[in-house]
């Protein structure tokens, strides 16, 4: 699924998409929707395309983000 990053500066063909916790990040960036594209290589490895406040928040998006993709989307905007 075609992915739009949060900060509007990529687009990427995420293969899996995971909640992390993003250490050292911000107060309002304690977690991250992070995708990779399949084989970790310089080029295509995993990337942090959204960040969040919380843990619940960045469930809640991943969750809108599989319905959209159990609903035929082929893209989403984070």
């Amino acid at each position: 699924m075609l992915i739009f990053s949060q900060d509007k500066n990529q687009i990427m063909d995420c293969k899996t998409l995971s909640v992390t916790k993003n250490y050292g990040g911000k107060k309002e960036d304690k977690f991250a929707i992070v995708g990779s594209a399949g084989i970790a290589t310089e080029l295509n490895g995993n990337r942090i395309l959204a960040s969040f406040p919380d843990e619940k928040t960045a469930l809640d998006t991943l969750e809108k983000i599989f319905t959209a993709f159990e609903n035929g989307a082929k893209a989403y905007r984070l």
